[in-house]
């Protein structure tokens, strides 16, 4: 009887083979582990210093070879803070990672937090998708990011970096325009359970009226006919959310006018398909430079 084989999806390492990477393996300590919800965890980790090794450096969107111990492949998970909080008083590296018990490296991080708390791991830290973008920053008017689901976390850092750029330099001189989807949750789950969302909120509210950021929540069912309006209480403040998927208006109004689209850099961050799907409607849009629509898939 012949038996059906199943195909295994490509590794990190081999999905990110041409991709740069830092030559240095840096010495880290698991410092903490904070439950976002039932699947999802936030993890920091603080280097170990070593005296004549460079420090760890990285620009936000960049990911980490995550090795843990007795596992000989290592794994790939993005940075999620910005880099400002790789230096003192608070030294660390975060990562949101997702429960995955066919992904070694993230089932061993998803062990009981007390029996791994303060384990060395190695990381190196790797990746393209970053900020800053081709484009000169005195040249963008624009910047749109689309995130889905765990595609948030490469632009949590950098949106995060852009508040803190707009705090120390008063302005940024340009718009950040962000679409945010992800599954809707149920009635008896708070809104706390998204993830970033109540940190999404405040970045905006930082960025005043350079910034403008929508949520969409998918359930996974056939599409409403219309388009359900509903409001999020979150930190304190009254959040619009729009039940049901990104549409191609959505992308093309967020691009911004026509004749300013030369100015505009779009990041794109997503599950394989709809990254795919709105990169190739970016770079046919109508007065967009392909060179500036930016992507990475997360698998």
């Amino acid at each position: 009887m012949a038996t059906k084989t199943v195909k295994q999806s490509p590794s990190h390492l081999e999905r990110t083979t041409a991709e740069p990477r830092d030559d240095t393996l840096h010495r880290v300590k698991l410092t903490h582990i904070d439950p976002v919800n039932p699947t999802i965890r936030l993890f920091q980790l603080s280097p170990i210093l070593e005296p004549g090794r460079k420090p760890i450096t990285f620009l936000p969107g960049q990911w980490l070879d995550v090795h843990v111990p007795g596992i000989h492949k290592a794994g790939g998970f993005t940075i999620t803070s910005p880099p400002s909080l790789l230096q003192p008083p608070t030294n660390y590296l975060e990562l949101a990672i997702q429960k995955s018990p066919l992904n070694p490296p993230a089932a061993w991080l998803w062990q009981s937090p007390e029996s791994i708390l303060g384990t060395e791991l190695r990381i190196r830290v790797g990746g393209s998708f970053v900020w800053p973008p081709p484009l000169k920053e005195s040249e963008i008017t624009r910047v749109l990011f689309i995130a889905g689901g765990v595609g948030i976390n490469p632009l949590m850092s950098i949106v995060t970096t852009l508040a803190i750029q707009k705090k120390e330099k008063g302005k940024l001189g340009f718009h950040v325009k962000f679409l945010y989807t992800t599954r809707d949750f149920e009635p008896d789950v708070s809104p706390s359970d998204i993830l970033f969302l109540e940190r999404l909120v405040c970045v905006f509210d930082a960025l005043g009226d350079e910034g403008q950021f929508e949520l969409f929540l998918t359930s996974g069912q056939r599409e409403r006919d219309e388009t359900e309006i509903a409001t999020l209480s979150v930190t304190g403040k009254q959040l619009k959310v729009q039940r049901r998927r990104i549409y191609d208006t959505d992308l093309l109004d967020a691009l911004g006018p026509v004749e300013e689209r030369a100015g505009t850099v779009c990041y794109i961050c997503g599950v394989p398909m709809m990254t795919d799907e709105f990169v190739e409607k970016a770079k046919h849009a109508m007065g967009i430079d392909e060179r500036n629509v930016l992507s990475e898939k997360w698998w």
